[in-house]
């Protein structure tokens, strides 16, 4: 990795214009890494874009520079002299923006910055590492090795941390490691506001999100013998709550990790829901001794050991059906 960080410093020192994309539907780790990035590479004098197929989700508005986000940015017209991927595990998740501008993308040198176990290593430099808990984590040892630290301001680290707290589940997950609580430690010592990431992303319930909470509940259902445990949303339950799909998942965060894994003898979980007209969506957790990677290789994914996801345009009945077969035959 040593070797494909040396190579982004090298090709950062002739570039000036850069942009910066990340995966869609932004979670924190996305949002964190891609931030703290651009903040990072406009204090040592680049110029500095930043593009997703949409703005901010409304659960992440709480911290600054929410208008960096450019979804209607002209691409070629901006010429960048390279593009840095964050967090996102391979092209299809950069979204229609990386449609619209293939050829773009295929022309210029294109830096991926990514900790995802299903990442292809898809482009030009791929930094890669798996083994990390987040791209922030990952973002902070990049940082450390380009010698960047030094531009690191209370701002930037709670960008940061953002991705570390959000990614570990609050530090719970299986993936936190010695390296990730010794980048939290040098996080707080840059005076990362670790409070107000706590507050907004894991205590505060908004209204709809309980009721979406309620709904799960009544939807839930369970396989005793197979220790699975799956709840779902149909498009007319987020209709009955005035909620647009596009950000029916900033509602629903912390349902699978807080509720649905944590029902006593649960093993596997799932949830599914709509993301699109044609399209469903699966999240699946599992306690650290199993893995739903594997059961998630079956179809289109993303995601980690035990965390991890995947969409079909296959009605919910169907998917929940295969899905079922799939965990059984893995258990």
């Amino acid at each position: 990795m040593r070797q494909e960080i040396q190579k982004l410093s090298e090709i950062l020192k002739s570039s000036q214009k850069i942009l910066l994309i990340n995966h869609i539907r932004m979670d924190g780790d996305a949002w964190g890494s891609l931030a703290a990035l651009w903040l990072i590479l406009r204090k040592i004098g680049k110029e500095v874009k930043a593009i997703n197929d949409c703005e901010v989700p409304p659960s992440l508005t709480f911290l600054w520079h929410t208008e960096l986000i450019e979804p209607e940015l002209d691409i070629k017209k901006y010429d960048p002299d390279i593009i840095i991927s964050l967090d996102a595990s391979d092209t299809s998740r950069l979204g229609k923006i990386y449609e619209t501008w293939k050829d773009v993308f295929q022309k210029k040198p294109l830096g991926v910055i990514d900790h995802h176990i299903s990442n292809p290593w898809f482009w030009d430099i791929n930094i890669i590492d798996s083994n990390v808990s987040s791209t922030c984590e990952l973002l902070v040892q990049v940082l450390e090795e380009l010698w960047l630290t030094e531009y690191i301001d209370s701002e930037i680290a709670t960008f940061l941390y953002l991705g570390l707290q959000t990614d570990t589940n609050m530090y719970y997950n299986s993936n936190v490691t010695s390296q990730t609580l010794m980048a939290w430690a040098r996080l707080i010592e840059y005076w990362a506001d670790y409070r107000c990431i706590i507050t907004e992303m894991f205590q505060k319930k908004s209204f709809k999100q309980l009721k979406l909470w309620e709904i799960l509940i009544a939807n839930m259902k369970q396989e005793r013998y197979w220790a699975i445990n799956y709840s779902s949303l149909t498009k007319y339950d987020i209709a009955k709550l005035d909620i647009v799909k596009a950000d029916i998942w900033s509602h629903l965060k912390g349902a699978i990790n807080e509720l649905l894994i944590n029902i006593e003898w649960t093993q596997i979980a799932f949830l599914i829901y709509p993301i699109s007209l044609e399209e469903n969506k699966v999240s699946m957790r599992c306690q650290e001794w199993y893995d739903v990677a594997s059961i998630c290789e079956s179809f289109w994914w993303w995601g980690h050991t035990q965390a991890a996801w995947f969409q079909s345009t296959k009605n919910q009945d169907t998917i929940i059906e295969e899905l079922l077969i799939k965990i059984k035959e893995v258990l």
